[in-house]
């Protein structure tokens, strides 16, 4: 199973819209995915229309990974859901040795999957470092804002310091941006000043959309809420054309896991 972990360590860039929407996406197209939510506010669930467990807890600190897996009602979708009780694994993390391989040895003894989503939440703390350490790739959102280009970077200064001691063999994919305002000049500016800092690993950006927050007020992915929306779909330039929106994502994603 190749396990994709979605990450930025500041808050409100996008990070659970884009792991639900990549997520919903490969099921969509056939591949048998796992959706795990690592963020005490357990947002999966609420996106999903679906309640809060604490099936990451079990997941993690007890011994019965296949249990703790909650069908989507979605065709080749699983999920592993968290809500307030990831606070307290995390505290049982911290005093076990070897804390960073926990998450990497619990999804190798999960079968029947293909792909695994980590939906991880901002920050530094155990859990993200774990993730990065099970992450066979990763993707960072950036809303298109200076503090979440930071938050990009400080990231990968994270990664770099897993390199050094060798505990990370995971491929940086790219920067996502989310929130993108064609038409503004700060969305402009800050899209160019990221692809100036980022160059070739600046993913095609996710358009501002109000279907967003719709969709998950709804308890639906915006696969199943609104499949020709403009996050989905991407905003039509001077001269027709389409450019960004999760759809275009997720064909590069394809073509690279």
């Amino acid at each position: 199973m190749k396990t994709l972990a979605i990450l930025n360590q500041k808050g409100g860039v996008g990070k659970t819209t884009t792991a639900v929407t990549l997520a919903h996406g490969l099921a969509r197209h056939g591949l048998d995915t796992l959706l795990v939510d690592l963020d005490a506010q357990g947002n999966v669930a609420d996106s999903l229309g679906l309640p809060k467990t604490d099936a990451l807890y079990t997941f993690l600190i007890e011994h019965c990974p296949g249990a703790c897996i909650t069908p989507s009602g979605r065709d080749n979708l699983g999920l592993i859901l968290g809500h307030k009780r990831t606070v307290e694994a995390k505290q049982v993390l911290s005093g076990m040795n070897f804390r960073e391989y926990v998450l990497k040895r619990k999804l190798a003894e999960v079968s029947g999957y293909e792909v695994a989503v980590l939906d991880v939440a901002p920050g530094v703390d155990v859990l993200q470092v774990a993730a990065l350490v099970a992450a066979d790739a990763f993707i960072v959102p950036v809303s298109l804002d200076h503090l979440a280009v930071v938050g990009a970077g400080d990231i990968l200064a994270s990664v770099a310091a897993l390199n050094q001691v060798g505990a990370f063999s995971g491929r940086f994919l790219g920067i996502l941006p989310t929130r993108w305002e064609r038409k503004t000049t700060e969305g402009y500016t800050q899209l160019q000043l990221l692809t100036q800092h980022f160059k070739q690993w600046v993913w095609p950006p996710i358009p501002e959309d109000v279907t967003v927050k719709e969709a998950h007020r709804a308890g639906k992915t915006l696969w199943e809420f609104a499949p020709s929306c403009r996050a989905l779909k991407g905003t039509e330039l001077k001269n027709g054309v389409l450019a960004g929106g999760y759809a275009q994502v997720l064909e590069k994603l394809l073509g690279v896991l």
